[in-house]
């Protein structure tokens, strides 16, 4: 369900070097993603705890573009190696929207 189903809100998070993530699963109820940057933490989990097919569709595509956002800053990192042998990004890219 893309549309009407409960769902709210809008966030913007850049991350730099003070991130940690943490996953939360539980035997009763739908787990909790936590992605924190500095001081700030969001959490992601499921509406009304309800695992259906929505729920399902969500966390597979949420894996997958995770996977490409990945595989993307590998890429980027591989192709711009600063002076102290790490990689770094700059520019824009041709990206996919999600």
């Amino acid at each position: 369900m893309r549309s009407g189903g409960g769902s709210s809100g809008h966030i913007g998070v850049y991350v730099g070097e003070d991130w940690w993530t943490f996953l939360s699963t539980y035997d009763d109820h739908t787990p909790i993603l936590d992605i924190s940057c500095g001081s700030m933490t969001v959490a992601v989990s499921i509406a009304g705890q309800q695992v259906g097919e929505a729920a399902l569709e969500f966390a597979r595509d949420l894996a997958a573009k995770a996977a490409t956002f990945a595989a993307e800053v590998e890429r980027l990192h591989a192709r711009h190696p600063d002076s102290d042998g790490e990689a770094s990004a700059s520019g824009t890219g041709n990206g996919q929207a999600a």
